[in-house]
């Protein structure tokens, strides 16, 4: 288990346990500033561990900090606190706080507070930045999800993320984007603490292709009945804050905000961050002028099918509301999806996990108390741990549903 503290210093530190009594601390150290700084994020390597290492049990991730640096490292039980197996210093232009951020070696995507995607290529033992991507209608908060496509040489990228709903309110998008290592690109990087040119690389990654699917969409021009119907269904589903949004490729849920806990909606991100929408008016406005209907609430949960037709076809893709997710008594803080399966984290500490398949939810973990306690918090899992990190602190639990 990887983890680190969201508190800033000189040197903050990662705790990675390989053993319920074995804790190893890997001190970071910014190479831009002598004041403090802090741990952004951290993701670790998705790939296969046979295309890793003749060592199965070596773990390999990125560790990015808030000045936008961010270094590789190697772990094995065997070495207690190994260095940066490389590092990297965007250009200024680039070095910005990074949100989230997708591994699978030799590929890295990172996801900026400026809603900027950069991808970056790691092979040949370097860190080459090859292409960005801005976004001016997509806002936080997001997730990314990366994986190789079978019998190729390239990659795919699904993020859900926030969009706005005239007149001020909130629904859940995705993209997907196909990533390529074909074409030659010449990148300016910054390596290891230097600032010379990338030469250079023959097969470096890009962006080949893109689509998106909203949950919200008007239709153009004049509409029937049944898409007057839809679109009133649509409207209903509209929130004053978004929470959480998550996907896990196949299923979108999105978390809706509580009206009373400002930070837990898109309009409390940084006012710099890249956006053609007054979120702040918009927030104000909805408070007075919007009412989420009662199935919508910050409490329940909105469960999406995503489907994407093969790129050959003429369908487009599309975002479909399926149900309902029905069961915490507290407003929802965080969310973590994975091979159909959700975890929710409410603000009161209380931890519920559905199938998505079929909509059951169990409570795995009971609120603090009745009153809204906490504010943010983190959750992820896989199929026997589910870690969360809310007003109980840093838990631990294993499940199996």
């Amino acid at each position: 288990m990887i983890s680190a503290s969201s508190e800033w210093s000189q040197q903050p530190t990662i705790l990675i346990r390989s053993r319920p009594n074995t804790v190893h601390l890997l001190k970071c150290r910014s190479s831009t500033t002598t004041g403090p700084v802090g741990i952004s994020t951290i993701s670790i390597d998705q790939s296969r561990p046979s295309s890793r290492t003749k060592h199965d049990n070596l773990l390999r991730f990125a560790a990015f900090l808030s000045t936008g640096e961010f270094s590789i490292y190697e772990y094995d039980s065997s070495s207690a606190s190994p260095p940066p197996k490389i590092s990297y210093i965007p250009l200024p232009r680039h070095r910005s706080h990074v949100m989230h951020a997708a591994y699978h070696h030799p590929l890295l995507v990172t996801l900026s507070h400026t809603f900027t995607l950069m991808v970056y290529d790691l092979s040949e033992g370097t860190i080459t930045h090859t292409h960005s991507l801005s976004s001016f209608t997509s806002h936080p908060p997001t997730s990314l999800i990366l994986s190789a496509m079978p019998s190729s040489t390239s990659y795919k990228l699904i993020l859900a993320y926030a969009i706005p709903v005239y007149p001020a309110h909130w629904s859940v998008g995705i993209t997907e984007l196909i990533i390529s290592s074909s074409g030659s690109v010449t990148s300016t990087a910054a390596l290891s603490g230097t600032t010379d040119l990338a030469p250079l690389s023959p097969a470096n990654f890009t962006v080949v292709g893109t689509r998106s699917a909203r949950a919200f969409d008007v239709p153009h021009g004049w509409i029937d009945n049944e898409k007057l119907r839809a679109m009133r269904a649509q409207w209903g589903r509209k929130v004053k804050h978004v929470a959480d949004t998550q996907t896990d490729g196949k299923w979108v849920v999105l978390a809706p905000g509580d009206a009373s806990t400002s930070e837990l909606s898109p309009s409390s991100h940084d006012e710099d961050a890249s956006s053609d929408v007054d979120t702040s008016s918009a927030s104000t406005s909805s408070s007075s002028s919007y009412v989420s209907p009662p199935s919508h609430t910050s409490t329940q949960l909105q469960l999406y099918r995503l489907y994407m037709p093969p790129r050959a076809s003429s369908h487009a893709p599309r975002l479909s509301f399926v149900r309902t997710l029905y069961g915490p008594v507290g407003p929802v803080s965080a969310l973590s999806l994975a091979d159909g399966r959700c975890v929710s984290l409410s603000v009161n500490g209380a931890i519920w996990v559905w199938d998505l398949e079929g909509g059951e939810g169990t409570e795995i973990a009971g609120p603090v108390g009745l009153e809204q306690v906490g504010g943010l918090g983190a959750v992820v899992f896989d199929e026997r741990r589910i870690v969360t990190s809310s007003v109980r602190g840093m838990e631990e639990r294993r499940f199996d549903i």
